[in-house]
């Protein structure tokens, strides 16, 4: 019902009875640029109801108009106030305890150069735990080279080339955990 529009007949009721809306603001004390999106909303559906349910002419449209207002009004302020709404918000730039330090310090953030550093350190280091050639292959990998490319250069089957990967991957693995 909300996703069909307003005939003509319905638009011009709207329209003339529009200052329901503004009363109801003023009545509840909300300031219009905060709500008036929220109740306009049920005005709409009272009029839409107005017209095209017979069995309600039998109460005023200001009724109407205002009992939709106020679902409305209060599904909207109940949306407003779940846990999920109204969680804590920090700052990134203020600590969690008064003289802490900001969080900003203390969350690791990361920076392209010292990856690459990082990166070009663990590959020294696996450089002397594998041969010439299999460091090759590895630098290959990490150039983006798929396996059948890497076999065919180097003249061996894939299934060397993914055994060659995998003793690497697991030497690089146990450098990691030396390092913690």
């Amino acid at each position: 019902m909300s996703d069909i529009p307003l005939t003509p007949e319905q638009g011009t009721f709207a329209a003339e009875n529009h200052g329901l809306v503004l009363k109801f603001l003023n009545e509840n004390h909300l300031p219009e640029d905060e709500f008036y999106d929220v109740v306009i909303f049920g005005y709409l559906k009272a009029v839409k109801k107005f017209f095209s349910r017979p069995d309600m002419c039998q109460y005023s449209f200001s009724t109407m108009a205002w009992k939709e207002m106020r679902g409305a009004l209060s599904n909207h302020l109940r949306t407003q106030g779940r846990k999920m709404r109204t969680a804590d918000v920090i700052s990134i730039h203020s600590g969690l305890y008064a003289g802490g330090l900001p969080l900003e310090h203390s969350v690791p953030y990361g920076h392209d150069v010292m990856a690459e550093l990082e990166t070009q350190l663990l590959l020294h280091e696996l450089a002397g735990m594998i041969t010439k050639e299999q460091m090759q292959m590895v630098r290959m990998r990490s150039d983006g080279y798929d396996i059948r490319e890497i076999a065919k250069s180097h003249n061996v089957t894939m299934k060397c080339v993914r055994h060659v990967l995998d003793l690497a991957c697991s030497a690089l693995k146990q450098l990691c955990y030396d390092y913690e």
